[in-house]
């Protein structure tokens, strides 16, 4: 066993639920529709596995200094008019600060003109191109929760056991 001076981490254990599979269309915002997919199968936690497909402009933005601004934080935001490709993206589905709505936290990688890639946090305003193919993985017994860090002042991702008060 490690000899750890503290807890460094957040965890929690869970178990895997349905896996819900969509294709999204083309012209759609890419949050928007991850969003409405998980609404319409009524699941509020979960992970994206599995996203390819294409897109018509990609809003996103990614980590580019060590120590924060006061204006820009940690990252710089980027939108670029496509086309591009999806090569892979992964995240979290979790309830959002709005009753009826949810937190995508969703992060890609995408090559465009030139083959260039592309890779960060994405943002609405991610429009589909042609189609995006979706895999989520249901979570249950966890809560998945986003939020500002009082250390860091970044938002970030809390994983604890299932609030059964709620």
């Amino acid at each position: 066993m490690l000899d750890l001076p503290a807890r460094h981490f957040d965890s929690a254990a869970g178990t895997g639920g349905r896996v819900i599979a969509a294709r999204i269309h083309p012209g759609r915002d890419l949050l928007e529709s991850f969003e409405a997919v998980c609404l319409a199968h009524d699941l509020s936690c979960g992970v994206i596995t599995t996203s390819i497909g294409s897109f018509r402009r990609l809003a996103m933005h990614y980590v580019d200094r060590v120590e924060p601004t006061k204006e820009e934080g940690y990252t710089r935001r980027l939108v670029l008019d496509g086309p591009f490709s999806l090569i892979a993206g992964q995240g979290l589905v979790s309830p959002g600060d709005e009753p009826g709505r949810l937190n995508i936290h969703y992060h890609c990688v995408a090559s465009g003109k030139d083959n260039l890639f592309y890779g960060g946090h994405v943002e609405p305003g991610t429009i589909t191109l042609t189609t995006l193919d979706l895999v989520i993985q249901e979570i249950h017994g966890i809560d998945i929760v986003r939020g500002r860090d009082p250390q860091t002042g970044v938002v970030v991702t809390s994983i604890r056991e299932k609030d059964t008060a709620r």
